[in-house]
């Protein structure tokens, strides 16, 4: 049996390295518990941080097109400024300027008289039309009560949403007493130009930016108008184009997406039209009454110029003079 001594020096030791070990361990407890000072939120924050960091890191490795160092961001930044600078660009911009010869007159619908580089013919994209309203039609292009009417007239109530036909800018919102009333007249990248006449509101300002479909005023019946209705002109260079050429108003959609505008696109008289005879080759469901009405003229009109009697039979593939 071990002396005394030697067992009170064994459990002694043992004790010993019961502590130590304990002391040990403990600065491994610690640390991974909360910091002092620092809330139970706090370290729910880092460690959020912590995964997302990791998580992010990993979609990046398996990401292509993903560059060090933010050089993709800055790509992506570059061309955000880019396009902002082209916007910009557009809202100082002038639709068709050359075209119109640096002409933009703010205060007159008809002031391109000194136009001298007048295209025999010229190419209108009208891909992105959008019809000004849904009215349907009243009166027709053409001569009207011994004056000419230059564009087409749509049913519309008073207060009724007007909008841009194509993309462009707006040169005039004025108003005329005996004529348009309140009017606007949009210049457009296409190379046209639109008339809205006998506004009740305006929605837009001189110089404004439009894309087709945006709303530019109210239907009304202001100016040299008997019932409310718009009044709807297509121009180029400042000479009136029938609207039924380019629109079908039944459908209310283009009859195409491109219009070749040539000398024979303009019926009233003018410097490249004037003495020229207009005729109508009569085709399947054709009256005289259809044809003075889709011309802007009368019957009594049409059987003058063609030498008709009252009883006369309109024959297919005849051609009338309007």
């Amino acid at each position: 049996m071990p002396p005394l001594h030697n067992l009170i020096l064994t459990k002694t030791v043992r004790r010993c390295a019961y502590l130590l070990g304990i002391f040990l361990l403990f600065p491994t407890m610690s640390f991974s518990q909360h910091v002092e000072g620092q809330s139970e939120d706090d370290d729910q924050v880092n460690r959020s941080e912590i995964k997302y960091k990791q998580r992010h890191s990993s979609l990046i490795a398996n990401q292509e097109n993903t560059f060090a160092d933010g050089i993709k961001i800055k790509r992506d930044l570059s061309i955000l400024q880019e396009l902002q600078e082209e916007r910009i660009f557009n809202a100082q911009g002038i639709p068709a300027d050359d075209l119109y010869e640096g002409i933009w007159n703010t205060d007159y619908a008809h002031v391109y008289g000194s136009l001298k580089n007048i295209p025999d013919t010229f190419k209108v994209n009208l891909e992105n039309f959008y019809m000004p309203t849904e009215g349907r039609v009243t009166s027709n292009f053409g001569m009207r009560r011994r004056r000419m009417h230059n564009g087409i007239d749509l049913k519309v109530q008073t207060g009724d949403t007007i909008y841009a036909a194509f993309d462009g800018k707006v040169r005039i919102r004025r108003f005329e007493r005996r004529g348009y009333g309140n009017y606007l007249a949009v210049r457009h990248h296409n190379g046209l130009e639109t008339i809205y006449g006998h506004l009740s509101k305006f929605l837009v300002e001189v110089d404004d930016v439009v894309k087709a479909g945006d709303p530019i005023a109210l239907g009304g019946n202001t100016g040299r108008s008997t019932g409310s209705h718009l009044h709807l002109e297509f121009r180029f260079l400042g000479m009136a184009i029938n609207p039924t050429d380019i629109v079908d108003f039944e459908n209310f959609v283009c009859h195409r997406d491109n219009y070749t505008i040539t000398k024979k696109s303009f019926r009233t008289p003018n410097k490249y039209t004037k003495g020229s005879v207009q005729y109508h080759r009569v085709k399947r469901g054709d009256t005289l009454s259809k044809i003075a009405r889709r011309y802007g003229t009368s019957i009594a009109a049409l059987r003058k110029k063609n030498n008709m009697s009252s009883n006369a039979i309109l024959r297919i593939g005849t051609s009338l003079r309007i």
